[in-house]
């Protein structure tokens, strides 16, 4: 994760674990909330048409949700 969600309210805030397999992608943790919490999260995708990136980008935007959180 040293490389995503760069300069935004995640960077810093989520500590997780990738996984990746050809056609899947996940991305498991947890993040520490703006409101102090902290919010445990698993996320899964698979069967997805566009590239690996795009599924990483949806990813990162979901730690942000969860980081902006309050």
């Amino acid at each position: 994760l040293e490389e995503r969600m760069k300069n935004t309210v995640a960077e810093g805030n989520v500590h997780a674990k990738t996984g990746t397999l050809a056609g899947v992608s996940s991305l498991s943790g947890y993040v520490s909330a703006r409101n102090g919490n902290l919010i445990t999260f698993a996320i899964m995708m698979q069967n997805f048409v566009e590239k690996i990136s795009v599924a990483r980008r949806f990813q990162d935007k979901i730690c942000e949700l969860l980081a902006n959180y309050h």
